[in-house]
């Protein structure tokens, strides 16, 4: 028998964002990019490159190499299940992040997180030192705690995309980058908390590939990109998956697609996230056999005047083990109803595994 479970819900979010005073109010090109990456935390790196102007920074008053960014999130919800129904309010997210240029190529970066029903305190998020001054050199080197550039998860929905809960990676690494034009590239590596027969040295890496047409005024707007790692068991959700993650039979690579198209209102989303092959059974199992976790992401959204409405189909396959759903589909509506805030309703509604595929 196919007992199959079907999930409804409807999640109200308003965020708030803290940002330098001199920012002047969005337009709506603006706006609209402020709306899709909302929750897009990948980008998190490149976007605290661009909070100051590196080629001038200043002398005297040091408080003018400083740049302070800001979010608050809070949500209302509303879900049903065949067990029941459930309701709640949360402070979902707030962050707080530090950018300091030191030099013209030098930039510190900080950010504070808290999540309610995670930690019980704030934590360090990230905390990044970036070499790079984009007037002279399309180079870049960085170093800390960080959000790796795997995968891409960009999306107007308010909750997380399935790729993002599959294979974001947060790791103290170091990364180098060069971007010049629409093409960009980076590279990693890191001590990951994923190991084969107790390794405890550098031996995770990756890289991430793309051309992205972004400028203003364009009629037609690309971002295409290609990521690998070399160890996905080591993203935040498998590694507490996997059975013994300081002892994986073998490690498993894996790999992600991103394509995104913009013509006037209009966005196309679409992502595949993937493991290369399949597990060991005795790291991470699905229906007796080894499990090869694999998410996709499918999103269009329409922007009229200060909103943005979206509708997402998602999937997952053989990711029984990280308790995702097996199909997600979602509706958005994003109003920007002050500057800097967003008030977001969204309806998702999940479905479960089968039965017979939880064994």
């Amino acid at each position: 028998m196919n007992r199959k479970r079907t999930i409804a819900g409807l999640l109200v979010t308003m965020i708030g964002a803290c940002v330098p005073l001199s920012t002047p109010l969005a337009d709506e090109d603006e706006l609209r990019k402020e709306i899709l990456n909302l929750k897009h935390k990948v980008e998190r790196l490149e976007k605290s490159r661009k909070t100051v102007d590196s080629s001038k920074p200043a002398e005297g008053d040091w408080s003018k190499n400083i740049t302070l960014n800001g979010l608050v999130e809070v949500e209302a919800g509303y879900s049903r299940d065949p067990d029941g129904s459930q309701s709640d309010i949360s402070l979902a997210t707030v962050e707080l992040g530090i950018d300091a240029q030191i030099t013209p190529w030098i930039n510190a970066h900080v950010l504070i997180l808290y999540e309610e029903g995670g930690s019980d305190s704030p934590e360090v998020d990230e905390g990044i030192v970036t070499l790079q001054n984009q007037d002279i050199s399309p180079f870049a080197l960085a170093i800390g705690r960080m959000t790796l550039p795997f995968g891409n998860y960009e999306s107007a929905m308010v909750s997380d995309p399935l790729t993002q809960e599959i294979g974001e990676i947060r790791e103290t690494a170091l990364q180098a980058g060069y971007h010049s034009g629409g093409f960009y590239s980076s590279a990693f590596i890191f001590n990951g908390e994923t190991k084969t027969g107790g390794s405890g040295s550098i031996d995770q890496y990756g890289f991430n590939l793309g051309l992205a047409q972004d400028e203003e005024g364009a009629v037609f707007g690309y971002d295409i990109s290609f990521s690998w790692i070399n160890n996905l068991a080591d993203s935040n959700s498998l590694q507490d998956a996997v059975a013994e993650p300081l002892n994986l039979t073998s490690k498993v690579s894996g790999y992600s697609v991103h394509a995104l198209a913009s013509s006037g209102p209009f966005t196309l989303i679409g992502e595949y996230l993937a493991a290369s092959s399949a597990f060991n059974s005795a790291d991470l199992a699905f229906n007796g056999t080894g499990a090869k976790p694999v998410a996709f992401n499918v999103e269009a959204n329409y922007f009229y005047k200060e909103a943005i409405f979206a509708i997402a189909w998602q999937g997952t396959h053989e990711t029984l083990a990280l308790a995702l759903p097996e199909s997600r589909y979602l509706a958005t509506l994003a109003v920007g109803i002050y500057e800097n805030t967003v008030l977001s309703f969204e309806y998702a509604h999940d479905e479960d595994y089968a039965a017979s595929e939880g064994r």
